[in-house]
């Protein structure tokens, strides 16, 4: 490999993949790079253009952000998920519980007023509502993990 080549790599990896300076990402421009590598920036250009190198750029920083927000997204999916789980099970308990005072209706074993069946009723929408979202946001959660696995 002769030095040109050799600069052209480094170049090419420093304007694709960028550096770190004092903790934060740098990704300099073209015309940075060419005074940097002391290369003619027309060279530079056209040899970026030919290779791609701007949509290497861009893949590799959409790249890092989805690494960034995976990373401070992680600990929050799994306690999402286990409310939403906690949430179902606190429904089917209610469930049982407002469908069992229905039967004791239902049997004559005990009498509720009007104002206490249409709480009960009440009580039971909220509920079914409660798991519909709690079904929703396990499904959402779900989906989005499932198509990254592909």
């Amino acid at each position: 490999m002769n030095k040109s080549s050799e600069a052209f790599d480094t170049a090419r990896s420093e304007y694709i993949e960028g550096y770190v300076k004092k903790k934060e990402h740098i990704f300099p421009t073209l015309s940075l790079i060419a005074k940097e590598f002391k290369i003619s920036l027309s060279t530079l250009r056209k040899k970026a253009a030919n290779e791609g190198w701007y949509k290497k750029r861009k893949h590799h920083q959409n790249s890092q952000e989805e690494f960034e927000m995976r990373k401070q997204f992680k600990g929050k999916y799994s306690k999402l998920a286990q409310v939403s789980r906690n949430s179902l099970v606190f429904v089917e308990y209610f469930q049982n519980a407002i469908n069992e005072e229905i039967e004791k209706v239902k049997n004559n074993k005990t009498t509720h007023s009007i104002e206490d069946m249409n709480r009960l009723i009440t009580c039971s929408q909220k509920i079914q509502r409660l798991a519909e979202q709690a079904n929703t946001t396990l499904t959402n959660l779900e989906n989005p993990l499932m198509s990254l696995t592909d």
